[in-house]
């Protein structure tokens, strides 16, 4: 069974977790998200501004929550963040290879926020920059492949239309492998344990409908 994983450690992860599909997706959610900063800068100058400006960044992370376990299913932990509205059944590899090559953890998200309308994206964070344009998938039982998208540390299915097949097969098989290139150092190869993840999927439905 995965270990719990602390709270600050979750909202480290949801903090860098970009719920893409594409670069392109990815690159217009930051253009949004920076967009508001912005204009807010010319605005901050005056002293009145000033004030109200630091009472709203304290809404923001006092509203933000932290991610609490709910559930836990074989190697499946249920995670619910209601003040953000968030919910994720997540996991970390059972065998990592070459054991003796230091990394950082690594995570197998999905992702459902009923408010931006996004239902089981699956996100993985392998726990080091790999190299760019490799060609990685993710081996779901025996003979069953999905294409990937590979940025930085992060892993999201190459074809949106491939999400739910992967997740399909994901409920039917007992593990999930990635073969990883690293940008720099060999190949290493993470195994994933699907005891319990129907039934995460399933919980996650019902806390964030």
């Amino acid at each position: 069974m995965i270990a719990r994983l602390s709270v600050c450690l979750l909202a480290s992860l949801l903090a860098v977790l970009p719920a893409t599909h594409s670069a392109a997706q990815d690159a217009q959610k930051k253009t949004q998200q920076k967009a508001p900063q912005k204009k807010a800068e010319p605005k901050a100058q005056p002293k009145s501004e000033k004030k109200a400006e630091p009472k709203k960044t304290e809404q923001k992370k006092s509203s933000a929550g932290s991610p609490t376990l709910v559930a836990q299913f074989g190697d499946w932990g249920v995670y619910v963040n209601k003040a953000a509205k968030t919910c994720f059944a997540l996991s970390q590899p059972k065998e990592r290879q070459p054991a003796n090559v230091k990394r950082n953890p690594a995570y197998f998200f999905v992702t459902t926020k009923p408010e931006e309308k996004l239902v089981n994206e699956v996100n993985i964070l392998v726990g080091f920059d790999q190299k760019e344009g490799t060609a990685v998938n993710a081996a779901v039982g025996a003979g069953t492949n999905f294409a990937m998208f590979v940025r930085k540390q992060g892993l999201w299915i190459k074809d949106p239309a491939d999400e739910a097949k992967l997740l399909d097969a994901m409920k039917k098989e007992k593990e999930l492998t990635l073969r990883l290139t690293p940008a720099s150092g060999a190949a290493t190869t993470d195994r994933y344990s699907l005891s319990g993840f129907p039934q995460a999927l399933d919980r996650v439905a019902k806390e964030c409908p």
